[in-house]
């Protein structure tokens, strides 16, 4: 199994079951017993530029993109994103009017 890191998750790439799971960052990889793991049909890693990706499906035209965290980080600059809580969209009343 490898284990890639991003500026935002940690990627668990199991390429014996080609299946990968991914868990934000700093987060214990133990936990990913119970993530939700994805199929993946192929997996490619440019060590240069640090850039990876899985397709999603047979015909590789849905990927998954993203590139290796670094320090220090060019790309995040060592921001992690965090959680955003936003309010719940208005609902619409039996009349048709947003609330």
């Amino acid at each position: 199994m490898e284990r890639l890191e991003s500026c935002n998750s940690t990627w668990l790439i199991d390429e014996a079951l080609m299946r990968f799971c991914r868990i934000p960052r700093g987060c214990d990889p133990a936990n990913a017993i119970s993530a939700s793991w994805q199929r993946y049909f192929s997996f490619s890693d440019d060590p240069e530029t640090g850039a990876f990706r899985v397709a999603l499906d047979e015909t590789r035209t849905h990927w998954l993109s993203s590139c290796r965290h670094r320090d220090p980080c060019a790309r995040c600059g060592g921001e992690v994103t965090r959680e955003v809580v936003l309010a719940p969209p208005p609902t619409v009343a039996a009349g048709g009017a947003l609330t």
